[in-house]
């Protein structure tokens, strides 16, 4: 080994031993009859204390990669910050393994560079301290994934990266084939079809780290590749898979940031819309979403006539609520197609704003009194046609207010499963489309609505949600080939599209289904919520920014005419790429 210890592991215990170190300089403090150097690897940071003689031999900087070989002391000036504070190292020799030039950025935590340098200069980037905590984070849950349910059964197998194109929700990145001219792979949304195959093969408990990938518009918590905990079941009930999933994650949390999860909640999607705005509430704080509809009936304003009409009070904040904030508010409202939000601030035991003026005084009362108003409260109501419409653009302004006001502590866990969601919905055409995957089996007591009214069927899908972020979804799997069918039917699939797309997959369901279900829980979304960090790229090693272009490497990028005339492709560029 080229050293004895790391960076982050000597202490006073270790006085009087002679140690080789290897590691980055971090920094360099030439005080002229002392030289001294902060010596940093993954581990930690030791304090070189360098001869003044042998620093100007060797000359070393920020960023070189080097070797220090002496004896451990007790430093005259302890620093109680780090674990190696109260030691150094009297050096007696240093090796130069390679030099560095002028970093673009200062390697430290707190670093003022732009996410687009550190992205181009990814290696350097990840060495900041902060860096490889996540990087670990993300190795630890893993780990724990795996020891966890190989202990509960599972058995991990590996499905393919390339695939037949099948419809689930996102574009497919698509894979030409040489072999085959004209035709392409696929690469995996998710393992959907193949572990369901696993079940009716009978692995019985099958999982896997799946890379899956999605050709979709990025954000914060989005990549187009990415990577889930795979589980499917035979022969289980939902709450046996809730039960699993629950188990699993409140041992990773455990075992990886030492926190102990509460039991998770069930919530009915229903009553998460209607009461937090969103398929992901945020539990840490109330601020529910009341339906006054019936309090401002026959109000008056013409703008609530004949509308459903929700309410949010947000404490204490009326008094510092400017126009220009009602403005913001209803810059967020409308993006989820309303008309807009109104604003109503509770001042010395009466409502004030520009609407009172047209609104009854018995319904002014009716709505203080429904939402027990506070002085100092501001009421923001919202009107619409359709109630969740109006609820999901007051959900948007809960969260917003929740963490405006610090009610969103990040060490607070509010973990649940949102279940009983809607199996299909109608698109602004009216057509019908799948809320999950078409291989969700619906509640069996709503299955006659399969032939009467799809909208009104509730699935036997749930999602998990901590501290609103969505870290998993899933559902029990339809079983019986005839239902199936017909859910690809009410999707607008003909018996052509069903055979070219998932034929072989329909096969299978004739040769004894077993009942079955699973679930993908997303591993970034899991570590960015472990580390603390509201960025999921902080979570990759080199991941894609928000264009879904990797800076360092410069990728995507076109590819010599010869490599694309082998595939039969004829590549046309885009006006804005030329």
């Amino acid at each position: 080994m080229l050293r004895t210890h790391t960076c982050g592991e000597l202490n006073e215990k270790n006085v009087g031993q002679e140690v080789t170190l290897c590691g980055w300089v971090n920094t360099v403090r030439n005080l002229g009859s002392l030289c001294f150097v902060d010596l940093r690897d993954k581990y930690g940071i030791t304090q070189l204390n360098i001869p003044t003689q042998l620093f100007e031999e060797k000359r070393v900087k920020p960023e070189y990669c080097i070797q220090a070989k002496g004896k451990v002391v007790l430093r005259d000036q302890p620093n109680y910050n780090i674990p190696t504070g109260l030691i150094e190292i009297e050096v007696e020799d240093i090796k130069i393994y390679s030099v560095s030039e002028t970093t673009p950025f200062e390697i430290k935590d707190d670093t003022t560079a732009s996410e687009d340098t550190r992205l181009v200069y990814r290696y350097l980037d990840l060495r900041r301290p902060v860096m490889q905590k996540y990087l670990k984070i993300r190795s630890d849950l893993n780990r724990y994934a795996r020891e966890y349910l190989n202990d509960h059964g599972f058995q991990e197998i590996d499905t393919p990266t390339m695939i037949k194109s099948t419809p689930e929700g996102a574009r497919d990145y698509l894979i030409p084939s040489r072999i085959y001219p004209g035709s392409f792979y696929a690469l995996p949304q998710s393992p959907q079809v193949y572990k369901q195959l696993l079940m009716i093969a009978g692995t019985d408990r099958y999982f896997q780290l799946a890379h899956c990938y999605r050709d979709e518009d990025q954000r914060a918590d989005r990549q187009p590749e990415f990577m889930q905990i795979d589980c499917e079941l035979s022969f289980v009930t939902r709450e046996d898979v809730l039960e699993v999933i629950e188990g699993l994650l409140k041992y990773i949390f455990k075992k990886t940031i030492n926190v102990t999860l509460p039991d998770f909640y069930r919530m009915d999607y229903d009553v998460a819309i209607s009461r937090y705005g969103s398929d992901k509430p945020d539990m840490r704080f109330d601020m529910l979403i009341e339906d006054v509809t019936k309090e401002l009936e026959g109000c008056g304003f013409q703008a609530y006539e004949n509308k459903s009409i929700r309410a949010i009070v947000v404490p204490n904040v009326a008094s510092e609520t400017t126009r220009k904030q009602m403005d913001n508010d209803n810059i967020l409202a409308k993006k989820f197609r309303v008309f807009g939000v109104s604003h109503l601030k509770w001042e010395n035991g009466a409502f004030v704003s520009n609407i009172v003026k047209n609104i009854k005084p018995e319904n002014l009362d009716a709505l203080a009194k429904r939402l027990n108003v506070k002085e100092n409260d501001l009421v923001i109501l919202c009107a619409n046609e359709k109630g969740d419409q109006a609820s999901l653009a007051l959900g948007a302004l809960r969260n917003y207010y929740g963490n405006k006001l610090g009610l969103c502590k990040k060490d607070d866990y509010k973990p649940l499963f949102v279940i009983n969601w809607p199996l299909f919905e109608r698109n602004e055409e009216g057509q019908i489309e799948s809320l999950s995957n078409p291989f969700t089996r619906p509640n069996d007591e709503d299955l006659h609505y399969l032939d009467e009214d799809p909208t009104k069927i509730k699935s036997t899908s749930y999602d998990t949600v901590l501290n609103g972020v969505e870290l998993s979804s899933g559902a029990l799997r339809i079983y019986d080939s005839e239902i199936q069918k017909k859910v690809f039917e009410l999707l607008g699939l003909s018996d052509e599209d069903i055979e070219k797309r998932f034929g072989f997959f329909v096969k299978a369901l004739k040769y004894g289904v077993p009942p079955e279900g699973g679930f993908g829980i997303g591993v970034e979304r899991l570590a960015m919520t472990l580390a603390m960090t509201d960025n999921v790229r902080d979570v990759i090693a080199f991941p894609k920014n928000l264009k879904a272009f990797e800076p360092m490497s410069q990728c995507p990028s076109p590819v010599p005419t010869a490599d694309t005339d082998i595939l039969g492709l004829k590549v046309v560029a885009s006006e804005e790429n030329e």
